[in-house]
């Protein structure tokens, strides 16, 4: 038994040795990425800061970690090319295996323009406009009229391939630089607004169908037969309406399957308008969905699903932190808002104090979420050259880029603060999923299923998110793993949303307009489902954000009559307010709030 039990002891050793060599290899990996990342990143911001000579070494930094970093070598070749700077000083550590660039004389603006040209003729847009920036960087009075006028024409053509692809944000942006250099083009001014129209009716699909209706009606009557928004607006009414039968609103849900018809019929939707004419007759006043019932003032009365009696729930009455008196906690509130002026978008600090105005954290950014060491923020980029999500280090001001789709948005990261989570409707579908990436700048994420609104958990391996299960039924909030797999519903209320942990994992607080025909917060505890309401204001409370002790919640709220922060015990208790905003709200669906220490 003593020789068995030495070989096991033996075994473990080993194998804890080698999980740590494997775990050793990871981070180092990562790391190597992550500075490839940074170099690249600094290397694009010294040639916008017209610095050819120090991006050139940064990238040749790249090639020492990455010989075959084709960014790099793209880069390298660009400057090789550029009138900015001579050939001769140009260095590049050759790489076993791999062509090294050759130097170049320098290239006058005229060779510039021809490939230009040949760029243009051939229809390579994207290389085309980089090439004219290039001229009219070099000199601006070089051919100005014609090099304006093919600058247009590229980027109304490489928006019209975008769109094409389904890369429809993209797409907006490229005929908004076409409108800055044509403003009266009505032809591209039509095809920016109907395709911006389009993204803004995607957007709020399951956050708000009214709006969604009222834009694929408007775009129906005004471009008919536009990609496929008369079975968009068909599906919508059929989804707003499904949204009321769950609410019992029987009335108002016949209204929306009478509309689907009308928009074109189908199989069983007049069956499904009958039954829903015959209940909106017959059927008594409209009861909350999934069993839940409004809370107390202090928000602990609650039911669990599926349930009639409304009994309160044990170890509900109280969450995991004690109840807290007064006061509006410590620590900040990140957020976003747009300036009034110039309408870019900022990052606040609004630290926990009424009396204390909000700081700028990062500019042109939203949806902000700070690494758990509070050393970097990782959000929505909103710069014209960067969009995709990026990050902002607090210590060096240095800006990365982490993805390169527009459509990639509320980004969430893991405890170890090497991964993020987010969703993004980038596919030609335009349906949600939900994605993992590794936090160096060089992962367009791994998709791990259709979904929205993911939050990974603050201590563990695991995704709270908006979705359904693999049939499209079932739809709520859900749990997973980042692999995508074990998952479980947490709740089974569809149009619950936009859900956060509490620091030590053991609930999840969310908005939902569908369990109450209101906007307001509710908690869930994962252990056993139950639901509490925890606002009840007619106004719409949303975006909820758990302060780092778990005693208190923050939200966004119209309820004053404008836009603010409002700060509730998480145990029970009068709401109260924070702070107006930094600027304008824009689209409140599009915020996000973070409580950091």
């Amino acid at each position: 038994m003593i020789g068995v039990a030495t070989v096991l002891a033996v075994v473990i050793v080993l194998f804890l040795i080698l999980r740590g060599l494997q775990d050793g290899r990871i981070q180092n990996e990562a790391q190597r990425r992550q500075q490839i990342a940074i170099f690249l990143q600094e290397a694009a911001d010294l040639r916008a800061e017209g610095h050819p000579r120090e991006a050139l070494m940064r990238y040749q930094q790249v090639l020492k970690l990455d010989g075959e970093n084709e960014e790099a070598l793209a880069g390298i070749g660009d400057l090789l090319d550029s009138p900015l700077i001579e050939a001769p000083a140009i260095v590049v550590t050759p790489t076993p295996g791999l062509p090294t660039a050759t130097p170049t004389a320098l290239n006058a603006p005229d060779a510039i323009w021809a490939d230009a040209q040949a760029l243009y003729n051939a229809g390579r847009w994207a290389d085309a406009i980089a090439r004219l920036l290039q001229i009219r960087a070099a000199d601006s009075t070089f051919q100005p009229a014609r090099v304006e006028e093919m600058l247009y024409t590229a980027y109304v053509s490489l928006g019209s391939e975008k769109s094409n692809g389904g890369s429809l944000e993209e797409a907006v942006n490229l005929f908004d630089k076409a409108l800055a250099l044509r403003p009266n083009a009505t032809d591209t001014r039509a095809m920016r607004d109907v395709t911006a129209q389009y993204v803004d009716a995607l957007t709020y699909w399951f956050a708000d169908w009214p709006k969604v209706i009222a834009l694929l009606e408007t775009l129906d009557q005004s471009n008919p037969g536009y990609r496929d928004v008369r079975h968009r607006l068909q599906d919508a009414h059929l989804e707003y309406g499904d949204s009321l039968a769950r609410q019992n609103d029987w009335c108002n849900a016949a209204e929306q399957y009478a509309a689907a018809i009308e928009v074109q019929n189908g199989p069983g939707l007049i069956d499904k308008q009958s039954q829903a004419q015959i209940l909106c007759e017959t059927a008594p006043t409209p009861s909350p969905a999934d069993g839940t019932v409004d809370g107390t003032v202090d928000g602990t009365v609650d039911r669990t699903p599926g349930s009639s009696t409304g009994t309160p729930q044990p170890g509900l009455a109280s969450p995991p932190s004690a109840p807290v008196a007064g006061g509006l906690g410590v620590g900040r509130i990140l957020y976003s808002a747009q300036n009034p002026d110039d309408g870019r978008e900022r990052i606040f600090s609004q630290p926990v104090t009424a009396s204390v105005k909000p700081v700028v954290v990062v500019e042109d950014a939203a949806e902000p979420d700070l690494r758990s060491d509070g050393q970097r923020l990782v959000f929505r980029s909103m710069r014209g050259d960067q969009r995709g999500l990026g990050s902002f280090d607090l210590a060096s001001g240095l800006r990365l880029r982490f993805t390169n789709y527009s459509e990639d948005v509320l980004p969430s990261w893991n405890s170890e603060g090497n991964r993020i989570t987010f969703s993004s409707n980038r596919e030609g579908d335009r349906r949600w999923r939900v994605y993992v990436a590794w936090a160096d700048g060089n992962d367009t994420g791994t998709e791990l299923g259709f979904g929205q609104d993911p939050e990974w958990h603050p201590i563990a391996d695991r995704i709270v998110f908006r979705g359904c299960d693999d049939q499209g039924n079932r739809c709520g909030l859900w749990i997973m793993n980042s692999g995508g797999g074990d998952r479980q519903p947490l709740t089974t209320v569809p149009g619950d949303s936009r859900p956060t942990w509490s620091p030590d994992g053991g609930s999840v607080i969310f908005m939902s307009q569908e369990r109450d025909s209101n906007w307001d917060i509710y908690r869930v505890d994962v252990a056993t489902g139950a639901v509490v309401r925890m606002t009840t204001n007619p106004a719409i409370d949303g975006t909820p954000s758990v302060s780092p002790d778990g005693s208190r919640i923050a939200f966004l709220s119209n309820r004053s009559g404008e836009w603010k922060l409002w700060v509730k015990p998480i145990a029970g208790g009068p709401e109260q307010p924070l702070a107006g905003l930094g600027g304008d709200v824009g689209d409140w669906m599009n915020q996000k709030l973070q409580w950091v220490r």
